[in-house]
């Protein structure tokens, strides 16, 4: 099974069905099965710990941009990538100034970035032990 790390902040979000979606540098492939887990202490010098299997439904490229020091747009605009909460919701953020201030960390000021946006759900049994 592919395995991709998650930050512990949102583990709990994704075994509550909150946290549907990831923003990441490259797509994960749609439709196989993906282990989340987070490192107990030190990345890549601790142990790995397990949180969720996931399957990918949708992958697609946005936009991340920062126009200035603490304002981003995420293009397309308005994006609800479940239909019906806002980006920052499905992202597993408590606020729309919470996502911002993440990413503001990752995007230069005036600078874009292309990322892959996944919208995913937990993985059933079944899925999980085809892997």
């Amino acid at each position: 099974m592919i395995r991709r790390p998650l930050n512990e902040r949102f583990a709990d979000k994704v075994l509550a069905g909150i946290k549907t979606t990831t923003i990441r540098d490259n797509a994960w492939p749609i439709g196989k099965p993906i282990m989340l887990f987070r490192w107990e202490g030190k990345p890549y010098r601790s142990k790995q710990v397990n949180i969720a299997a996931v399957i990918v439904e949708l992958a697609f490229t946005i936009a991340i941009r920062r126009i200035y020091i603490d304002q981003i747009k995420y293009l397309p605009e308005g994006l609800a990538p479940d239909g019906k909460r806002p980006l920052w919701q499905t992202e597993g953020f408590d606020s729309q100034m919470d996502m911002d201030t993440w990413f503001c960390h990752v995007v230069p000021v005036q600078g874009s970035q292309f990322k892959s946006l996944m919208r995913f759900r937990l993985a059933t049994e079944e899925e999980r032990g085809a892997a």
